[in-house]
This record gives C-alpha cells, sequence and structure tokens, in this order.
C-alpha cells in the first residue's frame, strides 16, 4: 500500500510538472520560482509560444508588449469611473486642472525588471497607479516654474514635453517608454483667468492692428508727397525750357501748320465784320 503511495504520489509530481500555458503573441512571459533556493525570476524572458512550468513550485506570468493607451480626465466618458484630472499650480499659485492622454509600451527584454518592482501583471494597475503618480509629481514640479499665461498659452508644449521626459527618465529604469503624452484640450485654469488672458490677447491683437494701420496710412502719406514732388518738378522742368527762341520756334511751327491745311479760299468775313468779295478765279 506505501509502494502504491509512493507511486502515485510520483506520477501526479510527474504530470503536474508537465503543465504549460501559451503566451499570446503580443505578449511576453516569465516564469517565477515561488519557492526554494532559486526563488525569483527566470533570467530569459518567453516572448510567446507553449511555457512549460510546475504549478507548485512555479508561477508564470504574462505581459502586453504591445502600446498601451490611457486616458486620466475628470469625467467617466473616457472609460475610468473615478476623476482622474491633473491638477498643479502655476509660478503664482493658481490651481490648473488638466485631462491627460499617453500611449506606452513594456520592452519584452526588460518585463523581468518590471516583475520585480511591481509584482503583478495587472496593468491597469500600473498605469492607474504608479504610471499617473509619476505625471502627476512631473506636473506639480515643473508647472511652477511658468506663468498662468505660460501655460494656458505660450509655453503649454514645453511645459508637456518636460513632464514626458520626466516621465520617462522614471519608468525607463523598469522598460517603461511613453511615447505619446499630451493634454486633452487646454489645461484649465479658474474662469477669471480665462477671461482676463482672453481680454489681454484681444488687447495686443487689436494694438497690432491700430500699429499696422498707422503705418499703412504713414506708406500712402508719403507716395502722396512723393508723387505732388515729382509732378511740382516736372513743372518746373517746363517753365524754366520756355525761352524766347523756343516760343517764337514752336509759333512757327503752328504757321506751317495752318498753311498746309488752307484751300486757297480767302475767309468771307474778316474779324470786323465787313464782308469780303469772293474773287473769281481766273482761268
Amino acid at each position: 500500500m506505501k509502494r502504491l503511495t509512493m507511486v502515485l504520489l510520483a506520477a501526479l509530481m510527474i504530470g503536474s510538472s508537465a503543465c504549460y500555458t501559451v503566451v499570446e503573441p503580443g505578449h511576453a512571459g516569465i516564469k517565477v520560482n515561488m519557492s526554494g533556493g532559486n526563488r525569483g525570476v527566470d533570467r530569459l524572458t518567453v516572448t510567446s509560444g507553449r511555457v512549460f512550468y510546475n504549478p507548485i513550485t512555479e508561477r508564470v506570468f504574462e505581459y502586453p508588449t504591445f502600446v498601451q493607451t490611457a486616458v486620466w480626465t475628470a469625467t467617466s466618458d473616457e472609460g475610468s469611473p473615478n476623476n482622474e484630472e491633473i491638477t498643479f499650480n502655476s509660478k503664482e499659485g493658481i490651481k490648473f486642472t488638466s485631462d491627460i492622454s499617453l500611449s506606452y509600451q513594456i520592452y519584452d527584454s526588460m518585463i523581468p525588471a518590471f516583475y520585480v518592482k511591481f509584482r503583478s501583471d495587472d496593468i491597469r494597475t500600473f498605469t492607474h497607479g504608479f504610471l499617473r503618480n509619476v505625471a502627476r509629481d512631473g506636473f506639480t514640479e515643473l508647472a511652477p516654474e511658468y506663468t498662468a499665461e505660460e501655460i494656458y498659452s505660450s509655453k503649454m508644449g514645453e511645459l508637456r514635453q518636460r513632464v514626458q521626459d520626466r516621465i520617462n527618465s522614471i519608468v525607463g529604469l523598469y522598460g517603461v517608454h511613453v511615447e505619446q503624452f499630451g493634454f486633452i484640450g487646454a489645461p484649465r485654469p479658474p474662469e477669471s483667468i480665462v477671461a482676463a488672458i482672453s481680454a489681454k490677447t484681444a488687447a495686443i491683437q487689436n494694438a497690432f492692428a491700430a500699429e499696422n494701420r498707422l503705418r499703412q496710412i504713414e506708406a500712402e502719406a508719403q507716395q502722396t508727397i512723393a508723387k505732388a514732388e515729382g509732378e511740382a518738378g516736372a513743372n518746373k522742368a517746363l517753365t524754366s525750357s520756355l525761352t524766347p527762341s523756343l516760343l517764337e520756334w514752336r509759333m512757327l511751327g503752328i504757321q506751317e501748320q495752318l498753311a498746309q491745311k488752307w484751300n486757297g479760299q480767302l475767309p468771307t468775313y474778316t474779324g470786323g465784320g465787313m464782308p469780303m468779295l469772293q474773287l473769281p478765279v481766273t482761268k
């Protein structure tokens, strides 16, 4: 009886050691020793396919290696049941709230380091826990270097890029790389700040428009003055060129043109009103 028990136990152990799981494409798995002197993560990462393991002493954790996306917003419309918007302050201490979207990927070669850090294959816990906290801390650290106006307009992109670089410098240690990171819409300051910034922007635009109009008027005035000066110069040159000799030459030219057009007949009346007789033409 004892011998039979030993045989059955050995068969059970052999059968158990033959268990396997399939790691699907787009995922990577690691085999973890849960007991004994070799307790820990196997050095080699299993990329895909069939993985044999002993269910008594080992476990297989599977992670997606394709790009993951996440959004942190003020409402549940984007898939999260909680308010996950990011809050931070400007240099003046003005409070901003913002909705964030990002995409990241876990490199399969770094999955053992990822497991050692987080001890879980629950990607949502990492995304909406550790990763969100790193992003929030980035905004908390860097946003106070900017004024409210800069965050809302001119330096928004710079702040976003600096936060993304900071996130990658931290999560990169565990094989995670954030490929896309950005605001969903503009960061939201209090309404009074939005109104003040809008009023300032409108005033600047109006000043630019007035300055451009003034420049246009000045240019048109300069063109008018130049044209008048040009015409005055031409008239002066013409007047100075009218010498007695030139006038006499012009009169001779006019008389010559009249002579060429005369048909040989004298006028019937003279300028004094006395009639002129028509002389017969001698044949």
